[in-house]
């Protein structure tokens, strides 16, 4: 029955190499680009093993008869991290065992079974890379290892020095077959004639531990078809091709604006003009870009040579203040009523907001034309009378109209040039209303201010 056991497990050895040799012939038919490609990889070897001592009198001796050599209760164990596309290093623990009257050691068969166990560490160097054809062949490696470890045969520890070639097989990217035959040297293996230089040789099955990434891109080097450059997933690890219609430097994936050059994340820029003086003229074509105009004229407002709010288009005395209702031209010498009634027809314009003394901008060019009526006559005497509608306490609204009062005043002597002799003030507050201050409008007609000659 032990000797049926024998022969077992030497027939899965020759079914492992046969059935390598057979798979290695498929896989060159169909071998995958990316099996051989990936480097840094921790590589599991689980198999079986054979030794043979010839003798260290004959260290390249012929191998013993097969039924002689220790294949027996076998079993070896291998983990190998392959840091390069050149290099890798390993470490490997073996076992196995001469059966007694068949065992052959040193050319003496053995009474009794005698262990063999074994602890290596091999530095690799796959030679294959250094060639092109061998290179091309992804799913075929060729290397050659040495390094040193312990082996113990019967009942006797020795080092070794040890020095060997093999071959890895790979079926897909992860699984594969290794087969490895090593001769090692015993350096101290003190006085037993059994502790011999001998080979021994494995055939074991390869798992890769690892599946790197080597450029980042998210897809792993076992499926990256660029696995040193960053790609995309959808194009299996590679760069898409980069695509630049409209030149400008944005790819089009990228580009907002694929087919228009620019510079604004490929579109170009939009560039907004500003309008300083809000005509509705932009600068770039405005000829008064800091004053109002007209779109007509440029962007500059008509020209009003006298300054009396009519412009010189419309004004029949371009060089002289004048009225409006004159055509742009001064009236001449009236009586205190004809001026009066003159003012009584510009009064209704001045008028305030609620609870405020400042004055509107519509007010400017009235008070301007009644400055044209001060002008004409110097000898007279003007009372400014300011108004309020009943809105707050009377206190409040007496201080109110004053300052409605003294603010116009203050208008026509500062900015028209008005002597200050030829006005007088003087304040109602709500006392006299216009009209109701039952009404949004009554109220608005009484904040006010009215002006008449008295003398």
């Amino acid at each position: 029955m032990f000797l049926n056991l024998k022969f077992n497990i030497k027939g899965v050895v020759l079914f492992l190499f046969f059935f390598g040799g057979l798979l290695s012939i498929k896989a060159q038919q169909t071998s995958n680009d990316s099996i051989n490609k990936v480097h840094k990889t921790l590589i599991l070897k689980l198999g079986v093993n054979l030794v043979d001592s010839t003798g260290d009198t004959n260290v390249f001796g012929l191998f013993s008869n097969f039924d002689q050599m220790a294949f027996s209760d076998n079993f070896n164990v291998e983990l190998e991290y392959r840091f390069s596309r050149w290099l890798s290093l390993a470490t490997n623990w073996s076992k196995n065992k001469w059966e007694a009257n068949d065992g052959n050691i040193n050319g003496t068969i053995i009474k009794d079974n005698q262990k063999y166990l074994a602890i290596d560490l091999d530095l690799k160097f796959y030679y294959d890379e250094a060639f092109r054809w061998l290179d091309d062949k992804e799913w075929l490696e060729f290397y050659l290892h040495s390094g040193v470890g312990s082996s113990y045969q019967v009942n006797q520890a020795g080092v070794t020095l040890n020095l060997g070639s093999g071959a890895n097989i790979w079926f897909t990217d992860k699984f594969g077959v290794n087969l490895n035959g090593t001769r090692k040297w015993i350096v101290d293996g003190g006085d037993n004639r059994y502790n011999v230089n001998h080979f021994q040789y494995s055939a074991s099955l390869m798992f890769k531990l690892t599946n790197n990434d080597f450029d980042n891109d998210g897809v792993k080097n076992s499926s990256d078809e660029c696995p040193n450059v960053i790609g995309l997933v959808a194009n299996n690890g590679c760069p898409e091709e980069i695509s630049d219609r409209d030149g400008d430097g944005v790819t089009d994936v990228l580009d907002q604006c694929p087919d228009e050059y620019g510079t604004d994340n490929g579109c170009p820029k939009i560039v907004i003009e500003a309008d300083s003086d809000g005509d509705s003229v932009l600068d770039s074509v405005d000829d008064c870009p800091q004053i109002k105009g007209l779109l007509t004229n440029n962007g500059c407002p008509l020209s009003d040579s006298d300054n009396d709010g009519i412009v010189d288009a419309k004004d029949k005395c371009p060089n002289v203040l004048g009225l409006k209702s004159n055509n742009g031209c001064p009236l001449k010498e009236t009586i205190v009523e004809d001026t009066n009634l003159l003012l009584k027809k510009l009064n209704p314009k001045i008028v305030f907001d609620t609870s405020s003394y400042k004055i509107k901008k519509t007010c400017y060019s009235v008070l301007k034309q009644m400055a044209i009526i001060f002008n004409q006559h110097p000898e007279a005497v003007f009372k400014i009378e300011g108004h309020t509608d009943n809105v707050g306490s009377e206190e409040l609204n007496n201080m109110l109209s004053k300052k409605r009062a003294t603010v116009v005043r203050d208008y026509f002597v500062n900015e028209l040039g008005i002597s200050t002799n030829s006005i007088v003030i003087e304040y109602y507050g709500e006392s006299i209303p216009k009209a109701s201050n039952s009404t949004k409008e009554g109220r608005q007609m009484n904040r006010r201010v009215e002006i008449s000659r008295i003398k």
